[in-house]
């Protein structure tokens, strides 16, 4: 034997171990490039449907917008410019108890009455006693299950606007109040 044979050992072969895992980590990415083919037209569809819809929806939106700007310009030009808004506060706030199979429960509303013009402002602050009574009367006579609910909490709003507007409209005050917000609704 030669002196350079005994210097390089043979390499020893890899063990199946080695072997294995590297086997592992070859099909691991096959996989991952597999999956990625699939996964990335899947959601640029998702992606393309989600901006497709939302730009239907900004669509009808800015018809509809454009629709109420037209009615405000022929309300405008009907009853003149629309001013700032002024609010009152309808003080105190409002509290009435409901009893239910589990005991008595409580509503606590705070609202705030809107209008364009201080003659309405005036009128409500005039008219508050008569305001109050119609709204503890209807806020007696509601179901507290359909304040769960925001439609329910938009539709009294709704309702006691048309009454406070009832009560303005009855002691010849015009326009009337053009918005009535919920500060504050605690339900007990």
């Amino acid at each position: 034997m030669s002196v350079e044979e005994e210097k390089a050992p043979p390499a020893p072969p890899k063990s199946p171990n080695q072997m294995k895992l590297v086997i592992v980590g070859a099909v691991a990415l096959f996989i991952a490039l597999v999956g990625a083919q699939v996964a990335v037209p899947l959601i640029n569809g998702m992606i393309a449907n989600s901006t497709h819809a939302a730009a239907a929806e900004d669509d009808n939106a800015d018809e509809a917008l454009a629709e109420d700007e037209a009615l405000a310009e022929d309300d405008e030009e009907a009853t003149g410019p629309r001013g700032p808004a002024l609010y009152t506060a309808l003080d105190p706030p409002f509290v009435v108890s409901f009893d239910e199979e589990d005991g008595a429960r409580y509503l606590q509303l705070t609202l705030q009455a809107m209008a364009r013009n201080e003659k309405t402002i005036e009128a409500v602050k005039l008219h508050a006693p008569a305001i109050r009574n119609s709204v503890l009367f209807m806020l007696s006579g509601y179901e507290l299950q359909a304040l769960n609910s925001q439609a329910g909490k938009e539709q009294l709003r709704h309702d006691l606007l048309g009454a406070a507007n009832e009560i303005l409209a009855k002691n010849d005050v015009e326009p009337g109040i053009e918005e009535l917000y919920f500060t504050s609704l605690v339900v007990q």
